[in-house]
């Protein structure tokens, strides 16, 4: 009987003592400045929803090149609307940055007739956040996986807590009139991901 008890009182002190080392390693993480969030299609954070129209994963095969004009038109587009929550990011610092990931890039795609480039909207002002080519993707970027493509931020005046952002990552062959077979029918492929920081 008294093995019985001890084994009872042995096995309440060690759930007492495993509850308290969670409780501390929650309150380490939760003091240590800021919240970083990763967030993926239709996922609501504690401050940001992130919604994709189609899906955050870029799958382009290289068609006829398009003329600058017939950008807008004609080149494949990735849509997603960001909506901060007030209440939560009131009087914050926030910083949103997005970035591709997971990238897969034929070589013959990695010149300046492949573009890019990547804007957000609040309804009113659209801000281009960054474009680029081929040659963005260095060795550097396929060796760490991840092309910044951009960051909407509370300190630099991009980024209002009571507006909610369409943004618009644009991916197209550009026609330059000289001979481009060699880069029709090529992939790139990449996941967009956003990742939301604050800081009260």
């Amino acid at each position: 009987m008294k093995f019985r008890n001890l084994i009872f009182v042995l096995a309440i002190a060690f759930s007492a003592i495993f509850a308290c080392m969670l409780g501390s390693s929650y309150a380490y993480y939760v003091a240590t400045g800021g919240t970083t969030i990763n967030v993926t299609t239709g996922n609501i954070d504690t401050g940001v929803a992130v919604v994709f129209e189609q899906s955050q994963y870029i799958n382009v095969n290289t068609g006829v090149p398009i003329s600058n004009t017939d950008v807008d038109s004609l080149a494949s587009s990735s849509v997603f609307t960001l909506t901060p929550d007030s209440s939560i990011l009131s009087g914050a610092d926030v910083a949103i940055n997005v970035s591709i990931v997971d990238i897969s890039i034929d070589d013959a795609l990695k010149v300046a007739d492949f573009k890019y480039k990547f804007s957000c909207s609040d309804g009113t002002t659209s801000t281009e956040l960054s474009s680029g080519d081929g040659t963005s993707f260095t060795s550097d970027v396929i060796s760490t996986n991840n092309l910044n493509i951009g960051t909407l931020s509370t300190t630099d005046g991009t980024f209002n807590v009571t507006k909610t952002y369409t943004c618009n990552l644009k991916i197209w062959l550009e026609e330059t009139g000289a001979d481009q077979n060699a880069l029709m029918n090529k992939k790139f492929r990449g996941l967009i991901k956003v990742n939301t920081l604050f800081k009260k």
